[in-house]
């Protein structure tokens, strides 16, 4: 499958970095961001994996979207992002095993992978640092 990525290779002033798009129609349908929580959350941010879940469960019916999800370096170029543990069991949950992905070496892969680390955020609020 061939998909044109000219909207992940552009850095402009919108750093998104979560991208639906439809197979059947092959049109990228819409973009998203991770965000950071208040100081009365319980989370400290809200991960481009969540928000890409509850946008396709809101819009996305007949379960055929696909998810990219990435993360742009200093320079520019897009880097892989892997999901996770907090965000692999929220995707195996609800079975979007088969449909996030992410950009790595210019081929996309599953953003999925079978040992997942606990997100950084979570390290640095609960001290679990060695």
């Amino acid at each position: 499958m061939i998909i044109q990525t000219s909207f992940l290779s552009s850095p402009a002033p919108w750093r998104f970095s979560i991208g639906f798009y439809d197979p059947k129609r092959k049109v990228i349908l819409d973009f998203g961001n991770s965000r950071a929580c208040g100081s009365n959350h319980n989370r400290i941010s809200i991960h481009a994996e969540q928000k890409a879940i509850e946008y396709c469960r809101t819009h996305d019916k007949k379960n055929k979207y696909k998810i990219f999800i990435g993360r742009y370096a200093r320079d520019g170029h897009l880097k892989p992002a892997y999901c996770c543990r907090a965000c692999s069991q929220l995707v195996n949950k609800y079975n979007f095993q088969d449909r996030i992905f992410t950009l790595d070496n210019d081929k996309f892969v599953s953003a999925l992978k079978k040992n997942p680390e606990t997100s950084i955020g979570y390290q640095l609020k609960h001290n679990m640092f060695d």
